[in-house]
């Protein structure tokens, strides 16, 4: 199996659209989302738009002007709230559908093993998941003045920002899944960077379209997702390989040693099927005579020394 990163967000893509179950994921969070914009928005109309507008007129602002700079203001402050709002409650839902594919794709018992210690692994998933939104969020800043230079300055913004969101979603594998800490994640997202870019650039790319992107977000975490059933089918079909090699070696191992006693004789060499071992003649079998025949206990009783031993 061939695991290509780059591929995956396209291949998020199609396989949300073969399987319609997964936009159940999608309902909840936007509904709340537009429940709570059209909350922020009656707030804003209702009592910052005055506030707002009455303290410009008092700082000897015209009124129309005024009235016209606050609405806008209010909502710029709604969209803002909103996306925070969004962004907050995101990555409850993406865990969610992340799982939900690894069950379609028959790893529930990847997800079984790991049950266990939910608040352990809720405490190392908020913190986790707070630092990377706000690293998320600083770099975004930062590198959103390349936008300015066309088509270079945007494939820089995809490059740069896609490591970051490839490390936020393939977290949630990384702490509720595999247990491991936030640094074990952090340096091995570093150490494995080409193939976090790869996956990113996509991804960050996708999410870069407008009004598709709300799509394309979700399609992202369905990508990620299938790209983590991969590998570990992968490495579960190595461990298995190697564990029927194994197996294989210690039954060849055990195989016992057939002798052709057909062919024996007194006196002959033993043949057998077993060709390269050193010959062997009965008078080559030593000769014991215990000086005191008795001296260990649950020895055989052997007869005196003037009576001669028949021949074996």
């Amino acid at each position: 199996m061939v695991i290509i990163p780059s591929s995956y967000p396209a291949q998020g893509i199609f396989y949300m659209l073969g399987h319609p179950s997964l936009f159940k994921n999608l309902i909840c969070p936007i509904l709340l989302t537009i429940i709570w914009g059209l909350a922020m928005l009656i707030f804003g109309f209702a009592y910052l738009l005055k506030l707002q507008a009455h303290a410009l007129i008092n700082v000897k602002c015209p009124a129309a002007v005024a009235w016209i700079v606050c609405i806008i203001f209010v909502l710029l402050e709604v969209g803002v709230l909103s996306i925070l709002f969004y962004l907050i409650i995101l990555p409850i839902y993406q865990d969610g559908l992340f799982d939900r594919v690894l069950k379609l794709r028959g790893l529930k018992h990847v997800l079984k093993a790991n049950e266990g210690n939910d608040l352990v692994k809720c405490m190392r998933g908020v913190s986790g998941g707070l630092w990377i939104l706000f690293f998320q969020i600083l770099v975004l800043i930062l590198t959103l003045p390349l936008n300015i230079v066309p088509i270079l300055g945007q494939m820089a913004f995809a490059i740069i920002n896609g490591w970051v969101l490839t490390f936020g979603l393939r977290f949630h594998y990384d702490a509720e899944i595999r247990n491991i800490s936030v640094l074990q994640s952090r340096r091995e997202a570093w150490q494995r960077r080409s193939d976090y870019t790869s996956f990113g650039a996509v991804a960050v790319g996708l999410e870069m379209i407008p009004i598709a992107n709300i799509f394309f977000v979700w399609t992202n975490i369905v990508g990620c997702a299938l790209w983590v059933a991969d590998e570990i089918e992968k490495s579960e079909a190595q461990l298995q390989l190697e564990q029927s090699s194994q197996t294989l070696m210690g039954t060849h191992q055990n195989i016992p040693l057939k002798v052709n006693t057909l062919n024996y004789s007194p006196g002959s060499r033993v043949t057998g099927v077993n060709s390269g071992l050193p010959s062997y003649t009965p008078q080559m079998q030593p000769q014991y005579q215990p000086s005191d025949p008795y001296a260990h206990q649950g020895s055989p009783r052997v007869p005196p020394k003037n009576k001669k031993h028949p021949e074996v």
